[in-house]
C-alpha cells in the first residue's frame, strides 16, 4: 500500500511525530491531501520554539537554512510564542516576517535569539511577552500590554523601563543593576536577575529594583562579585518565595539584616552561602512564616550540611510549633518526593504563571523565557 493510500487518521498519526518545521513545511507543499492532513496536526501547537519538546503543543524551529515563513499563520492558527532566528533576517524579505506577525491572531509572545531590525518593535507593541538581547533605550513606542520582558543584555534604567513597560508582571534580565531613579513598578509580580562585574568595573547590587516592586512575590537573584548595598529600611511584605546566589562568601550580619526586609518570605533557596548550623537556625526565628528552606547548593564550616543539622532544625519546629521542609543534602529524596515531576524540567515555555513550579528549583541559567498563563 501507498503513503497517500492511508486513511487520513492513520497518516495524521505518522505526522505527528514530526517535530521539525522546516520537515512540516515540506510535508504541507506535498499536495492537497497532506495539505489538510498537516493542518489539522499543527493547529494544535502553541508553542515555535528551538529545541525539541515531544509534545503536541510544541514544533522545533532550528533554522540552518530557508524556509518559507508566509505558510506559517495558516499552518499555526492557534500559535502562542515564537522564537524568531536571527537567520530568518538574514534569508527572508523583512516584510513577509512582518506579515506572519500581524497575520496571527493568536501570538502573544515572540523570543529573539539575538539583536533584531528595530522595524520589528512596532509590530510587537501590543504583545504580552518578549524576549530579546537587547533593546534600544531610545524606543518611542509605549509597550502597555507587555506582560513579561526577558533581556539579555539590560541596558534600560528604571525609568526606562517603568515608562516604556509599564505593566510588566514578570522581568527576568542580567546586566547591571538599572539606575535607582524611576517610578514604581507597580505591577511586577515576579523578578529574576542576574547581577555581574562583567558588565561594569565597579558593579554593585543594591536590590533597588526590588525595593522598587511593592506588590513581588517572587524573585530570583544571582550576584556574581557584586558587593552588596541595601536600603534596610524598605521592606517587601509581599514576597513570599526568594531563590540568592552569591559567587562569592557573604558575612552572616548581611544576610540577616537582607532577611529582616522580608518578613512573609515562606519560601527560601540560598545557593553558594556559607552557613553555620545555629545561622540556620537563626535564619529561621527571623522568618516566622517560612515553610521551605533548601540549602542543598550551600556548604556548612563542614563543606557539606549533615543530618545533625536536620534534627536541630526539627527540633526548634517543634518546640515552637513549626513545620519547615528543609533540604540540605545535594541528592535529596524526600524533595523528589515532595515535587514530583518539577525538579530538571529543561522547559523554556513553562504552562501557567507559577514562580515554585517553574523556577524556583532551578539555577538562573536554566529559567523559562515566559511562563505562559494560558490555563486551557
Amino acid at each position: 500500500m501507498l503513503i497517500n493510500e492511508l486513511p487520513d487518521d492513520c497518516l495524521l498519526a505518522i505526522l505527528d511525530y514530526i517535530q521539525d518545521l522546516k520537515d512540516l513545511i515540506n510535508c504541507f507543499k506535498v499536495c492537497e491531501k497532506w495539505s489538510n492532513v498537516i493542518v489539522g496536526r499543527t493547529r494544535r501547537v502553541k508553542y515555535l520554539i528551538n529545541k525539541p519538546n515531544y509534545s503536541p503543543d510544541y514544533v522545533c524551529n532550528y533554522v540552518n537554512r530557508p524556509i518559507d515563513v508566509t505558510c506559517l499563520s495558516k499552518l499555526f492558527p492557534n500559535l502562542r510564542i515564537a522564537y524568531l532566528s536571527s537567520l530568518l533576517f538574514e534569508k527572508e524579505p523583512i516584510e513577509d516576517i512582518v506579515k506572519v506577525i500581524r497575520d496571527s491572531e493568536s501570538l502573544k509572545g515572540i523570543i529573539f535569539d539575538e539583536k533584531f531590525d528595530f522595524v520589528l518593535m512596532a509590530e510587537i507593541a501590543d504583545f504580552q511577552m518578549l524576549s530579546i538581547g537587547y533593546i534600544n533605550p531610545n524606543i518611542s513606542e509605549i509597550y502597555g500590554n507587555m506582560k513579561q520582558l526577558c533581556l539579555d543584555n539590560s541596558n534600560l534604567d528604571l525609568f526606562e523601563l517603568g515608562h516604556h513597560f509599564p505593566n510588566l508582571e514578570r522581568f527576568q534580565y542580567r546586566g547591571a543593576e538599572p539606575y535607582p531613579d524611576g517610578p514604581v513598578l507597580a505591577n511586577l509580580k515576579i523578578l529574576e536577575m542576574e547581577i555581574s562585574h562583567d558588565y561594569f568595573e565597579d558593579d554593585y547590587c543594591s536590590f533597588v529594583l526590588m525595593d522598587s516592586c511593592p506588590a513581588l512575590q517572587s524573585a530570583h537573584i544571582s550576584m556574581k562579585h557584586c558587593p552588596c548595598e541595601v536600603n534596610y529600611s524598605i521592606k517587601l511584605a509581599n514576597l513570599q518565595d526568594l531563590v540568592l546566589e552569591f559567587f562569592e562568601s557573604k558575612e552572616w550580619s548581611s544576610l540577616r539584616r537582607l532577611m529582616v526586609k522580608y518578613p512573609n518570605l515562606k519560601h527560601l533557596a540560598l545557593q553558594r552561602i556559607y552557613l553555620s548550623e545555629e545561622e540556620i537556625v537563626e535564619l529561621i526565628q527571623i522568618l516566622p512564616k517560612l515553610t521551605l528552606l533548601d540549602v542543598r547548593k550551600s556548604y556548612s564550616v563542614f563543606f557539606e550540611f549533615t543530618q545533625e543539622t536536620a534534627d536541630h532544625v526539627q527540633d526548634y519546629c517543634k518546640r515552637y510549633g513549626r513545620s519547615i521542609k528543609f533540604y540540605f543534602k545535594a541528592e535529596d529524596k524526600q524533595i523528589e518526593s515532595d515535587w514530583p515531576q518539577i525538579l530538571n524540567r529543561p522547559d523554556k515555555i513553562c504552562r501557567g504563571f507559577d514562580f515554585m513550579e517553574h523556577c524556583f528549583f532551578k539555577d538562573f541559567t536554566d529559567l523559562p523565557y515566559f511562563l505562559d498563563p494560558i490555563d486551557d
